[in-house]
Parts: structure tokens; C-alpha cells; sequence
């Protein structure tokens, strides 16, 4: 007989609502839950596809060791046993934890995992946050001394929009999450409010603003300096910003003309004097947010930096109408004690000593040279692929095929699982209870409860059950602390939920008491100011990106070569396939660079750039601009990480790899073997 459930998705930090439908043991269809106050009925293809993803045939349903199917208890000893020789012999840290996309929204997974390296005692800590958002982090961090603060656009309020290679109607937002994408930016223009989209493609969310300009890659710095140039000279000092910052930033940002502008990006001058004027009239009502064709570029970190710029110039930060910051229920941000001493920052890897931590983490473009040079010997994989995420995938399959001890935690089989001494089943996100925790990008100040919709099925366990057992054989209870000792052998999900929401300033029972729908937060405004800042004042002009805006230029491969660009998809969740797509890998490339190549649509062609090459078949798309090539970043069948490097052009502030204007060629495959 058919029932259905609230529940929330979980592939992507919109968290939408949505009404699960399972007949017996089967789960049958994924609807939007009409009644749902933010997402209101909407959810994407991803969500849609969740019934056929939940009973794909590549679920895995067992532990493996060395890829033979054991019992949990063989599994967790045998790794505990391994696990506990490399650090008796090496050391805590020549043990590692990658924790990516998958885990993201695994709220008592991805707490544990964190729980798991401080209860070890390894710092060797990696995510996939520095393989497509550092940039953000490290942005953060020099302009208000947290990382993690982040602003979050208001589209209730009518003022102006920016998106700097970002399409949210696909990603769903990045930087201010956007659950019911397409309705939510028409309502938003709907009250008065203006969109302008800054990409060299003009993307589904571009077809949806008032003024799209399509730039050359990597031209949006010299486009945010150029605006910040013209608001910054109108600048009196306020409150938010020092005398000295806005006279340095005067002078950083002296030689970036709209002339200047207009010739990197090739567009005409007179688009960016609108833009200039719009920003102008919206003072107090601006937002800004970038995405992964900024983050990923060679200077994403200026991109970044510059909306904060314009944010704090324009005093739209912190305050009703700007962009406002979440407080958070569970992950709250602490304000710095006054007098308190600064943090000691961790040392970088030791194999890449030029690379600094991100956020306390170790720069995942480091974790090949970390293996190779022996240090890390090793690693947990945690709802991730570094084959897919990584540059020079190749290396790392070598890489991760060496290590003594590889453990893949995650929902499906695959290359990565193939190649572990240790595979361990997830419980899929229908199986388990889940709270929201991406607090600081929500467009909802408020949290969101879901109980499983469904059992576990074979021996799938959740994955904060499996750190916990594994730390429990290396000699540490895991929950020790934040559960009573006689809770912990019958702890559930729930229990580790409500323990998270001990000292929430919401109480734990009205959280879950709330279900998928949530519950609020009152918004505030004026905290960050008040107590998060040192002085009260952003620090708008560090000195280590007014030294890097100064060198920078935008790269120009001449007019025969071709720059790639990141996409997203809709039907993926980067190398997850979550619902029908065709599963082959698509360049778009606009048809007058078809034409000069002889390529037609279906072509299939070969990209090559100075790293490597990848296969995949051809798109003609007049929305991208020419120069410029479209690929999915993460695709696991035709990767982009091959045509990236680990060593060249790596960012040195945001350890990022070159990924977005990567100079290629493109050529058609006149016969396959």
C-alpha cells in the first residue's frame, strides 16, 4: 500500500521540501511539497530522480575488505587493526579524511567526520571545499578574520542583484542557496528589483535578468575593479571601512579604467557606465555573489574580495535591504574574546610547504604529492571522488591505488570503491534523519528536521555509526561528552541530532518537533558589526590583495585559441549522476568556432590543453561566447581534471587549481577504436 512522507532533499544545500511516495519497500516517486515555506512546491530534476537513484543496481550493501564482502565486524576490526599500525609507526596525521559533496548534507555524518580526526589526533584534514571554493573562504577570512561568515542575498527586498559566473537556476545557488530558482528571481524583479549576470555564457539564469554581459573568462576582475574604481571614489568614510583602507583602495584600483575594462572583457564601455549607475542608485540595496567561473579562474580570489568591496562600500552589508549573515542554530560562528591571543595557524602540507591551510584544511590539491612523498599512508574517502574532482586524475588513481589503507565510505560502488582496501555501505539520505546545517548560505534563517523515510535496506549503516565504531578500536569513544555512556550502544540518528541541537538557541524538541517544513530563527542585523568584527570596521584593503590586484592582467591566448569554462548540470550532482541525462560528456562551443574548426553538433572531438586531453561530443551553442569552451566540471566519464595541473598555476592564497580559462584546442575524432 502507497504512503507518502515529508521530507527534504539533500543533494544540494537548497534543501528543498518535498513529498516522498514508497509502496512496501519501494520508493516510487519524489514531488515538491506545495506547503513548503521556501522552496513552495518546487524541486529539481535531482530531487525527481531520487527513486531511481535510491534503488539504483550499484548501491553498495556490504562492507568489502580487500574486495571481498565481510561481515561489519570483520570490517571495522581489520581497518581499526590497520589504521591503529600506521599511526603507532607514523604518526596520527599520516592518516587523512577527504570529505566532499556527498557528506555536505550528512548533517550527523559530517559532524563525525570532523569528530573523528580531533579524536585521533590527525590534522591531515581535507575537503572539497578547496577544489571549487576557497577563493570564498579565504575572501572571508582576510576581510572580516572568519571564513566561514558569509553574506546572504534578501530577494524580498527590490534592489540590485549581481551574479559573477554563477547560474543558480541550475546550481541552485552558490553563496545564498536558491530552493525554487526561476519562480523566486521573477518575483524578485516582479517588486522592482534589477538582475544583472556577468558569464561568458549566456546562461539559463541570464535569460531570467535585466542585463546579461557575456566577458571574456577571467575578465570579471578587471569589470568589479573597474565599478569598485568609480563607487569608491565616491566614497566618504563610514563607520563600516577606515580612512586608510578606502585611500589605499583609491589608489589599488586607480589603473583599472572602464576603458581598461571594456578592452579585457571586449564589450563596449558604455555596459559597464549602466552597470556603475546602477550600483549607484542601489546604495544600501546591493548584492553580490560569484560562483565556480570565478572561483575556479585564475584570480577568483579578487573576484571575490571585490564584491566585498563594493558590498561594504556601497553599505550594504549587515543590514535590511543589503545582504544580511545567518547566525545559525547549530553551527554558530564565535566572537573573538577581546585580548585573546591569535590562533596559531597549522603549517601547510609537508610535501607542498608553499601552500598555505584553507580554514585549518590541508589544500586537496596536495594529497597526491602527500602520498607520494609517504607522509600520508592512509585515507578516508567520505561522499566524494577525488578521481573526478582532482586535477591529473591519472596520477591520483596511482596515488590512492598505493596507499597501505584506502577506506571508501559512501552510497554506490565505482572506480574509487574498486580501488579500496575497505569499502563501507552508506545509509542513502531517504534512510536516515537529517538536520540542515549549511546555516551560513541559507536563504532561510531557521533549520529543517527530517526523519528517515524509509529503513535501511542489506547492511547499509549511517556513516556517523561507522566513524564512531572505528574510532571505538583505536581507543576513543566518539560521542564521549555529548551523550550520556549508557545512550551510547542504542544511540540512533535522532540522538545524535538532538545532541547536536543541545546548546542551539532553538530547543531540540520544537526542531524536530517542526519536521521538514522547519522552524525560524528571528533575523538579525548589525551582529557581524557588533561583535564579530575586531573594531567594528571591515578590513576592505588587505594588503596581500592590494599587492595581487596590482599585478594582475587578464590572460589574453590570442584570437585562435579557445578558453574553457566550467558548467554545472542539471541532471548531476558533479560526478553523481542523479537522474536521465544521456550520461555522455558535452563541450558547447559557440557556432562561428564550430564552423573555423569543421565541427557540426553529435561531433565527437578530443580537448587538449598543455596538461592532457578528454573525449566527448559537441554542442553548438550560440550562448556561449566565442573564444570560449563550456565543459561540466566533474564529469567521471570525460573528466576536465585531466586538462588541469597540481603543480602549474596553482593559486598560491587559495591553493586552487587552474580550472576556468584554461587555454585548449578542439578537434574532431575522424575515427574511434
Amino acid at each position: 500500500m502507497e504512503s507518502e512522507h515529508l521530507s527534504f532533499c539533500r543533494i544540494c544545500a537548497a534543501a528543498c521540501g518535498m513529498v516522498v511516495t514508497v509502496d512496501g519497500d519501494r520508493v516510487t516517486r519524489v514531488r515538491g511539497d506545495m506547503d513548503h515555506p521556501i522552496s513552495r512546491g518546487y524541486v529539481c530534476t535531482k530531487g525527481r530522480g531520487l527513486p531511481e537513484w535510491h534503488h539504483r543496481h550499484d548501491r553498495l550493501d556490504r562492507p568489502r575488505v580487500d574486495q571481498r564482502d565481510v561481515g561489519w565486524d570483520v570490517a571495522l576490526d581489520h581497518l581499526g587493526g590497520r589504521l591503529g599500525e600506521v599511526i603507532d609507526s607514523s604518526g596520527a596525521d599520516a592518516v587523512g579524511l577527504y570529505l566532499a559533496t556527498g557528506l555536505a548534507y550528512d548533517s550527523a555524518g559530517q559532524i563525525a567526520a570532523g569528530m573523528f580526526m580531533r579524536s585521533i589526533g590527525s590534522s591531515s584534514f581535507y575537503t572539497a571545499a578547496t577544489v571549487d571554493n576557497a577563493p570564498v573562504l579565504v575572501a572571508a577570512e582576510l576581510v572580516t578574520g572568519n571564513a566561514m561568515l558569509n553574506p546572504v542575498w534578501e530577494p524580498e527586498h527590490a534592489g540590485l542583484l549581481i551574479l559573477v559566473g554563477t547560474n543558480p537556476v541550475v546550481s541552485h545557488g552558490y553563496g545564498t542557496t536558491l530552493p525554487d530558482p526561476v519562480r523566486r528571481l521573477r518575483d524578485f524583479r516582479g517588486i522592482g528589483g534589477r538582475i544583472w549576470v556577468v558569464d561568458p555564457r549566456r546562461t539559463e539564469t541570464a535569460t531570467l535578468a535585466d542585463e546579461h554581459i557575456a566577458v571574456r573568462p577571467g575578465a570579471d576582475v578587471a569589470l568589479l575593479a573597474a565599478v569598485a574604481r568609480e563607487i569608491v571614489g565616491d566614497a566618504e568614510p563610514s563607520p563600516g571601512c577606515s580612512i586608510d583602507d578606502i585611500a589605499a583602495l583609491r589608489s589599488a584600483l586607480d589603473p583599472f579604467t572602464i576603458d581598461r575594462a571594456a578592452a579585457d572583457a571586449g564589450i563596449d564601455a558604455s555596459v559597464i557606465q549602466r552597470l556603475i549607475a546602477e550600483v549607484r542608485e542601489h546604495r544600501g540595496r546591493l548584492a553580490v555573489f560569484c560562483g565556480t567561473g570565478t572561483t575556479m579562474a585564475r584570480d577568483g580570489i579578487l573576484a571575490e574580495w571585490l564584491r566585498w568591496v563594493l558590498l561594504v562600500v556601497t553599505d550594504s552589508l549587515d543590514r535590511p535591504g543589503g545582504m544580511r549573515f545567518n547566525r545559525g542554530v547549530v553551527n554558530r560562528p564565535r566572537a573573538p574574546r577581546p585580548g585573546a591571543p591569535v590562533p596559531t595557524a597549522l603549517p601547510g602540507p609537508g610535501s607542498r610547504p608553499d601552500l598555505p591551510r584553507v580554514a585549518g584544511q590541508i589544500p586537496a590539491v596536495a594529497l597526491v604529492d602527500e602520498i607520494e612523498s609517504g607522509r600520508l599512508r592512509a585515507l578516508v574517502v567520505t561522499g566524494g571522488n577525488p578521481l573526478t574532482a582532482l586535477p591529473e586524475p591519472e596520477r591520483v588513481r596511482a596515488a590512492l591505488a598505493s596507499l597501505e589503507v584506502l577506506v571508501v565510505i559512501d552510497v554506490l560502488d565505482g572506480d574509487l570503491a574498486a580501488l579500496a582496501t575497505h569499502v563501507l555501505p552508506a545509509t542513502g539520505q531517504l534512510e536516515r534523519a537529517d538536520l540542515t546545517l549549511a546555516e551560513h548560505v541559507s536563504i532561510r534563517s531557521g533549520v529543517q528536521y527530517t526523519p528517515a523515510v524509509v529503513p535501511p535496506v542489506a547492511e547499509r549503516r549511517p556513516t556517523w555509526w561507522m566513524l564512531a565504531e572505528i574510532a571505538r578500536r583505536l581507543g576513543s569513544s566518539l560521542f564521549a561528552g555529548l551523550v550520556d555512556e549508557a545512550e551510547l550502544a542504542g544511540l540512533t540518528d535522532d540522538g545524535v541530532l538532538r545532541a547536536l541541537l543541545a546548546h542551539a538557541p532553538l530547543d531540540g524538541a520544537d526542531v524536530l518537533a517542526a519536521g521538514p517544513r522547519g522552524i525560524d530563527l528571528a533575523i538579525e542585523y548589525g551582529w557581524v558589526r557588533g561583535t564579530m568584527l575586531s573594531d567594528g570596521r571591515w578590513r576592505i584593503a588587505p594588503e596581500v590583495l592590494l599587492a595581487r590586484l596590482a599585478a594582475h592582467r587578464t590572460v589574453d591566448h590570442g584570437s585562435m585559441s579557445l578558453q574553457m569554462i566550467p558548467r554545472r548540470e542539471m541532471a548531476r550532482s558533479n560526478s553523481v549522476r542523479c537522474a536521465a541525462d544521456g550520461g555522455r560528456a558535452v563541450v558547447r562551443l559557440n557556432g562561428d568556432d564550430a564552423f573555423a574548426a569543421g565541427l557540426a553538433d553529435g561531433d565527437h572531438v578530443v580537448v587538449t590543453s598543455a596538461h592532457g586531453e578528454l573525449v566527448a561530443s559537441v554542442a553548438i551553442d550560440d550562448h556561449v561566447r566565442r573564444g570560449v569552451v563550456s565543459v561540466t566540471h566533474g564529469h567521471p566519464g570525460s573528466n576536465p581534471g585531466a586538462l588541469t595541473s597540481a603543480s602549474i598555476d596553482v593559486d598560491p592564497l587559495t591553493t586552487m587549481p587552474l580550472a576556468s580559462g584554461v587555454a585548449v584546442t578542439v578537434a574532431r575524432i575522424t575515427h574511434e577504436a
